[in-house]
């Protein structure tokens, strides 16, 4: 058996973080708002340490592989749509300051709506990506 790649490292990686998004997602809907920011925060520094770790890294080492227009465009809107999630994260998860009222939160619900679903069309974009890249199921 072969060691695990970086890239499936990672993506193992993604799934965690996932199903911390699913736990701090329970949490809000028992209203321990406290246990609910917290646990983003733990998200959202995970996927920043997996960006600056393996992801960031591999693209520079990568080279420019020969891939058809379809695909460079499903890289590109990978790359932004994760960096835009981890941006509106890090704001969100920033002006949150750790308090344990929702006042605060309840006026960036839309943002956070917003953030999730972009992070998660950013994750299926990534899944696709490792499948193409790394594996035969995709021709």
């Amino acid at each position: 058996m072969n060691a695990p790649t970086l890239s499936q490292i990672n993506l193992a990686f993604q799934i965690i973080i996932l199903v911390i998004l699913f736990v701090t997602l329970a949490l809000w809907q028992k209203h321990k708002n406290f246990l609910h920011g917290l646990t983003m925060l733990i998200a959202i520094v995970l996927n920043i340490a997996s960006f600056l770790v393996i992801m960031l890294p591999s693209v520079f080492s990568m080279g420019i592989p020969q891939l058809s227009d379809v695909v460079y465009l499903v890289i590109f809107a990978h790359a932004t749509l994760g960096v835009t999630t981890m941006i509106l994260g890090l704001w969100l998860v920033g002006s949150w300051h750790l308090q344990s009222s929702v006042q605060n939160c309840a006026a960036k619900k839309k943002v956070m709506r917003l953030t999730a679903v972009l992070w998660l069309v950013a994750l299926l974009l990534g899944v696709l990506l490792h499948v193409y890249l790394y594996t035969s199921l995709i021709p």
